[in-house]
């Protein structure tokens, strides 16, 4: 787990973006683990003296890469774990997983119609196509979030199909009949005794939304945040 000498040991290093290591090694030495600014972790980097030949150049603990030694001991890889401390870290997975697939544009032969003979698709690997062929989940969310509605008396949002129903009163008329989450929250304190124990925000850990029938549930088994 040391990144391959660059800089002027190593100009032609694919990690080199112009003159500057692209992955910002060498590091400094740290005497401990800090916390940038930005909620960067610079670790711990002692200055012992020690120095190893890879690739013909001498490195230290500059050029070692962050890593758990028992995670490369089980499954027998290169990987790198980094520390996080911020709401970037949510931020970063969701980016991941969300930010859909790789794309690539290929070219069929050669014709007069330019738009048929070029693909824009996306690129599927040979690892993720057999996933999807079992039908395996691609990512998890847990725990779920309930988006739990604020509003005024008589305020709560209506949202309606032009084409569908266009008399505005006939939709104002429907919208008043449907409970939001937070009507529906003062309904369950006057029913439900249990409720009386939970604001409105936790409701949604010991409560179900029941989407269909606009009302809330005793919740069975698990959990949700709101």
């Amino acid at each position: 787990m040391v990144h391959n000498p660059c800089g002027t040991q190593n100009p032609q290093s694919p990690c080199m973006d112009g003159n500057k290591c692209s992955k910002s090694f060498p590091k400094p030495f740290h005497d401990q683990t800090t916390v940038s600014d930005d909620s960067y972790a610079n670790l711990q980097r002692q200055e012992d003296g020690k120095q190893h030949v890879i690739n013909g150049n001498e490195v230290d603990n500059r050029w070692v890469v962050p890593h758990s030694p028992w995670l490369i001991w089980k499954y027998c890889c290169h990987m790198n774990v980094e520390c996080i401390s911020s709401v970037k870290g949510i931020k970063y997975i969701y980016k991941y997983v969300y930010k859909g697939h790789d794309r690539t544009t290929m070219e069929f032969g050669t014709c007069q119609d330019e738009v048929k003979q070029y693909l824009d698709a996306c690129y599927v690997s040979a690892c993720e196509a057999i996933w999807r062929i079992y039908h395996f989940c691609m990512h998890q969310e847990h725990p779920n979030v309930v988006r739990l509605q604020i509003h005024l008396s008589n305020q709560q949002l209506i949202s309606c199909d032009e084409h569908v129903a266009p008399n505005l009163q006939q939709v104002v008329a429907q919208a008043a009949e449907k409970d939001t989450t937070l009507m529906a929250y003062f309904k369950a304190n006057e029913q439900i005794p249990e409720a009386h124990n939970y604001l409105y925000q936790d409701f949604p850990m010991h409560f179900t939304w029941i989407r269909d029938k606009k009302r809330w549930q005793i919740r069975q088994q698990g959990g949700a945040i709101g």
